[in-house]
């Protein structure tokens, strides 16, 4: 069973707020922070030159990343964001006019964008309904025509909460020869996640939310089928096989996912994510989505009982490490959110609903006090 008293001596933020917001932005460990000092003291005392040990490291980031989700380490390329990654994706296949791709209503904007993009080409994006919070497998599957090739969701809705049932989308999209293309920021990291049981052609996953890395970096995993139907968009000079031999060009593309980098990327992020994964993983990503459902549960019955309503779903199945609820008077929540900032509670106020999201150090008094607060206002 997981301790959050254990690492919250890692999180000062815990001091001034009960800090709830962690599917906005994570606070930086003071572990990832003393990580952040070693590489700045190298880079403005020591070395001043670190590409080398930036390189050695990033082979390690690429090795902990594979682990997180089953991949190989090969099969991971660093980007800035998800919106990057989803861009990789949609703008490196060839389509035709007609191609259709799916996805769930009220899905994050970086995960529409690129597709949305697409329309210039004849490309058609067809939103399906999601009533109970996420893309049901029955839905998906009245949906797909001889002309559907893509089906792109996230993992965890960023709105709802809704956790969607992976390991059954990706069958479906396997037997119907579909490319399932997931955006994974809002649950990867602390709740399980397997590329390849759940046939995932690509997963695009920025840092700075749930993985608690720095801002601006996150990671692409491509599988090996979708690299060989996925072209670079953009040509760069560490996306080939020997980016060190500056002047023999033309080159091969890198073997692996490297081939979709295209540049220098944030190494500082290297040092915090590498950090934060090592952390992970001397929890256990199932223990940690174990104490978050446990949290979240907790939420749910509290908010219940003091006759708020509920935006997530409630079915465990389905349950994330997100609660969005709102007063029975929606007109009330924005009050009810600076209440909340009043009495320092940091969480986010989305389409006017409050979204609650708590980490590895939440503990149940940080709820005990949430509710307590939320009681208080409903009687004020």
């Amino acid at each position: 069973m997981h301790d959050p008293e254990k690492y919250r001596q890692f999180f000062p933020i815990t001091k001034k707020y009960i800090y709830l917001d962690h599917s906005a932005t994570s606070p930086i460990s003071t572990r990832a922070l003393a990580a952040i000092d070693r590489y700045l003291l190298e880079r403005s005392e020591l070395i001043g030159n670190n590409w080398e040990q930036v390189l050695e490291q990033s082979l390690t980031l690429r090795q902990l990343i594979g682990q997180l989700i089953n991949a190989d380490a090969g099969r991971i390329a660093f980007v800035p964001n998800t919106n990057t990654g989803v861009n990789i994706v949609a703008s490196g296949l060839v389509w035709q006019a007609g191609d259709e791709i799916l996805m769930p209503e009220m899905e994050f904007p970086s995960n529409v964008y690129p597709y949305l993009n697409l329309e210039r080409f004849g490309v058609k994006v067809r939103t399906l309904p999601a009533p109970h919070g996420g893309l049901e497998a029955d839905t998906l599957i009245r949906a797909i025509t001889p002309r559907t090739k893509l089906l792109a969701l996230s993992f965890v809705e960023f709105l709802s909460g809704y956790k969607h049932d992976l390991k059954t989308l990706g069958q479906i999209c396997k037997d119907h020869g579909i490319l399932f293309i997931v955006d994974g920021i809002q649950g990867t990291g602390v709740i399980p996640m397997d590329v390849r049981e759940y046939q995932i052609d690509a997963l695009a996953n920025g840092g700075h939310k749930w993985l608690m890395w720095s801002q601006g970096f996150g990671f692409l995993y491509v599988s090996k089928a979708l690299q060989e139907k996925l072209t670079p968009a953009y040509g760069g000079w560490v996306g080939v096989e020997n980016p060190d031999e500056f002047l023999q060009y033309p080159q091969e593309l890198s073997r692996d996912a490297r081939r979709y980098e295209t540049g220098g990327y944030s190494s500082i992020g290297i040092s915090v994510a590498i950090e934060s994964l090592q952390m992970f993983f001397e929890i256990g990503i199932e223990n940690i989505y174990e104490h978050l459902k446990f949290l979240i549960g907790i939420l749910i019955d509290g908010l219940k009982e003091q006759g708020y309503r509920l935006f997530t779903n409630e079915a465990l199945e389905c349950r994330s490490g997100i609660v969005t609820f709102y007063p029975c008077d929606k007109s009330k929540s924005l009050d009810l959110f600076h209440y909340f900032k009043k009495h320092h509670v940091m969480l986010s106020l989305r389409e006017n609903m409050l979204r609650i999201s708590p980490h590895i150090y939440t503990t149940v008094g940080d709820l005990d006090r949430v509710l307590e607060l939320t009681r208080k206002f409903i009687n004020s």
